[in-house]
C-alpha cells in the first residue's frame, strides 16, 4: 500500500491514510456517512443523532473467558 523508506514518509502515509478514512471511508454504522461528515452533524444539531455501538465480540470472548477461569 504505502511504502515507508523513512521517517517523514511513514508519516506522510499515516496522514493520508487517516484523511482517507476520516473523509471517504462510508461507514455503515454512521448510515453510509463519513466519520467527520457525523462529526459535523453532531456539532451543529441540537440533540445529536445516536449511532449505536456494537458489541465487540472479541472483547466479549476474553471477559467470558476470565469469568470462567476464576
Amino acid at each position: 500500500m504505502y511504502d515507508a523508506e523513512d521517517e517523514d514518509s511513514l508519516r506522510n502515509a499515516i496522514e493520508s491514510y487517516l484523511r482517507f478514512y476520516n473523509t471517504e471511508c462510508l461507514q455503515e454504522r454512521f448510515e453510509n456517512q463519513s466519520p467527520m461528515q457525523v462529526r459535523k452533524a453532531a456539532l451543529i444539531a441540537d440533540t445529536p443523532h445516536i449511532y449505536p455501538i456494537e458489541e465487540n465480540k472479541r472483547t466479549l470472548n476474553i471477559s467470558n473467558i476470565k469469568k470462567n477461569y476464576h
